[in-house]
């Protein structure tokens, strides 16, 4: 993918708003995740890479509402293969993800999934966005990385 997210350190379409301007707080706004285009997958894997690439900490807040479903399984597949190329650069204490799952259900599938296949990214699934904003607030700390007056109003608006 020919992004370039020092430049241009946001997307949005219907389905998916990815937004790094608030960087090492990533947020990945999945609209629509069923309908999620295969060039979308492959720019939120761009933005981690640019993270991982260079050497920058990195909060990805991956945001699902509910009623929306879930990614397609052919994207399932090209997270879960990312994921397993980048293995050993994902294991820095500087990067975690903090993902979003209002649906109970699909937070209890994960759960069995996360028990049986351990994602390489340190990973937290929360309810709602309230308790996700004190997630990566958490993890801010954990990784001592600053949390400047915008980066703690967008979590504060988060938790509104």
């Amino acid at each position: 993918m020919d992004w370039d997210w020092r430049a241009r350190p946001t997307y949005e379409s219907d389905r998916l708003g990815v937004d790094g301007t608030l960087a090492p707080v990533v947020l990945y706004n999945m609209k629509q995740p069923r309908l999620i285009e295969d060039h979308e997958i492959e720019l939120m894997l761009d933005m981690a890479d640019f993270h991982l690439e260079s050497g920058l900490p990195f909060v990805a807040l991956v945001r699902h509402q509910r009623g929306t479903g879930v990614i397609a399984a052919r994207h399932r597949q090209t997270l879960a293969e990312w994921l397993v190329s980048r293995r050993d650069a994902l294991k820095r204490d500087d990067l975690s993800a903090v993902v979003v799952v209002p649906e109970s259900i699909y937070r209890a599938v994960l759960r069995v999934v996360y028990r049986f296949r351990t994602p390489p990214i340190r990973t937290i699934t929360t309810p709602d966005l309230a308790s996700a904003a004190d997630t990566v607030r958490a993890e801010l700390r954990r990784m001592r990385q600053p949390i400047g007056p915008e980066i703690e109003g967008f979590l504060d608006s988060l938790a509104a």
